[in-house]
């Protein structure tokens, strides 16, 4: 009931362009294996539109095994290092990319966070990958990515 309660919630907050609150509906009742799952499965989903980086593909990696999730603060660090970059650059870089750095950002802290190791990133980083996958769709502009991407933020894990 509370989780079909949060997706219709999420939904709601969609539609009205609130996507911080819609990240905060669907993420909020997860287990933390479901938003390790649902972070990293976002992620995958928009490398399919952007070049390959190590860093990146770490993200992914990590997610994979529970025991290497305390990894992703150093990984956290990689892209973050990153971004810094591409944001000095400005426009010399892809926005798309830019905002595929800012969705792994943020799914290596709910990675970290869900390791239970000291000193957590903020709680509601898993809240902020809906409107950053939402930013990643409409900067690459591709309709099934769009319409795939919706799909895959409400999907149930």
């Amino acid at each position: 009931m509370k989780q079909t309660l949060s997706i219709v919630k999420a939904k709601q907050a969609w539609a009205e362009g609130r996507f911080l609150d819609c990240g905060r509906a669907l993420y909020e009742p997860m287990q933390p294996q479901e938003r390790v799952n649902w972070a990293a499965n976002l992620l995958m989903f928009c490398m399919q539109y952007s070049p390959s980086l190590p860093a990146i593909d770490r993200v992914v990696e990590l997610a994979k095994v529970p025991s290497d999730w305390r990894l992703a603060h150093a990984a956290f660090n990689e892209v973050r290092r990153m971004t810094l970059v591409a944001e000095a650059r400005d426009s010399a870089v892809d926005p798309a990319l830019k905002s595929l750095l800012f969705i792994a950002e943020n799914t290596a802290k709910v990675i970290y966070n869900a390791s239970g190791e000291p000193a957590p990133f903020d709680a509601d980083a898993g809240w902020e990958l809906v409107p950053c996958v939402e930013h990643f769709l409409a900067t690459i502009s591709v309709p099934a990515a769009t319409e795939g991407g919706i799909q895959l933020i409400f999907a149930q894990v």
